[in-house]
């Protein structure tokens, strides 16, 4: 098939290398389908003097779409397959679709907000498929807003650049947190930002993006998960069926011995216990850390149940089949499959 795939694909950010729609588009090409790629933002910018995404989204949009609209054309794509939500809108969409009446339009939303985004949902509306990295009732919430179908697809892997490796000392931790205390949207976890703190305070947990530790990225992100004896996961939002950020994935795929909060349907996900240990209050969390601190060959043992498990079940090969597989039949068949 012919995937027309718009996202953001970072190529100016040193998160490139992590970037899931660049997992995607490699798994599709894997599984042999030609992909061609559109860097919505990256368009956006270089069609405009200016370096702010503001000015650039008013000086640069029209020749953006305009440039989508002609590739699309001669391409002829059998999907249309888009993952970008900031700076794609319903006005491009709709003319895409009406230069592409055979094109099975599918979106995939890989972030978290409390409750449905209506930009996201606005986008969703317009297309067949509308994938998300969570399930259950905010699945169906986004179904109510009148999607037409919507399906649960978590952040992929990716073997060629997520591995366990030796690292330098300056990268070894036992405890270690990347990402920032809390984000900027209602209704998130108060335990993560308390748990964090006193982790760091009282079990000196290596910290990147937070307590005035700058961020850590590309390679050096990578060992520093690598390096660590045990990787922390904790959600901003910790109530949603099946939702975990990319961090989990990050973390268990690079074979780190992962402490995870526990979502409702975490266990059809990952095994707690055999690919990583599930916690649901502080007490727990640190009672868990001083015994696996303690046991390393149990420890080294489930971390490396954890990156087999994530990079035969999650890696972006698998996933991509599975969105082709929506988009041809109308369903697809993992244990953890769900559809609203």
């Amino acid at each position: 098939m012919k995937i027309l795939f718009i996202a953001d694909f970072r190529r100016d950010h040193p998160r490139f290398m992590l970037n899931n729609p660049r997992m995607f588009s490699k798994g599709l090409v894997r599984n042999g389908h030609d992909v061609l790629e559109f860097s919505y933002k990256d368009q956006l910018m270089g069609n405009s003097p200016f370096r702010s995404k503001g000015f650039s989204l008013w000086y640069g949009k029209k020749k953006t779409d305009n440039s989508l609209l002609k590739l699309a054309r001669h391409y002829q794509p059998d999907v249309l397959l888009i993952t970008t939500f900031k700076l794609f809108d319903t006005h491009i969409l709709k003319r895409l679709k009406e230069s592409l009446p055979r094109a099975v339009i599918v979106c995939w939303y890989g972030d978290m907000n409390d409750g449905v985004d209506p930009s996201v949902a606005k986008i969703g509306r317009e297309c067949d498929w509308f994938l998300s990295t969570s399930g259950g009732e905010l699945l169906r919430q986004y179904k109510q807003a009148g999607i037409p179908h919507c399906a649960f697809l978590p952040n992929p892997c990716d073997a060629d650049i997520q591995f366990p490796q030796t690292v330098p000392d300056k990268f070894r931790s036992d405890i270690l947190f990347t990402g920032k205390l809390a984000h900027g949207k209602a209704g998130q976890d108060t335990m993560r930002r308390r748990l964090i703190e006193e982790l760091t305070l009282k079990k000196g947990m290596t910290v990147w993006g937070c307590l005035g530790r700058p961020k850590v990225e590309g390679i050096d992100y990578l060992r520093a998960i690598q390096g660590a004896k045990i990787a922390l996961s904790i959600n901003a939002y910790n109530e949603v069926r099946f939702y975990h950020s990319d961090r989990l994935t990050h973390y268990l795929a690079c074979g780190s011995f992962t402490l995870v909060k526990y979502v409702p349907g975490s266990e059809l996900l990952f095994e707690d216990g055999r690919h990583l240990r599930y916690f649901r209050t502080m007490e727990e969390c640190f009672d868990l850390i001083d015994y696996y601190l303690a046991h390393d060959s149990l420890r080294t043992k489930i971390a490396g149940q954890g990156y087999e498990h994530i990079h035969r079940n999650y890696n972006g090969q698998t996933l991509s089949k599975y969105i082709i597989d929506l988009v041809q039949t109308g369903g697809y068949d993992p244990l953890w499959g769900e559809i609203a």
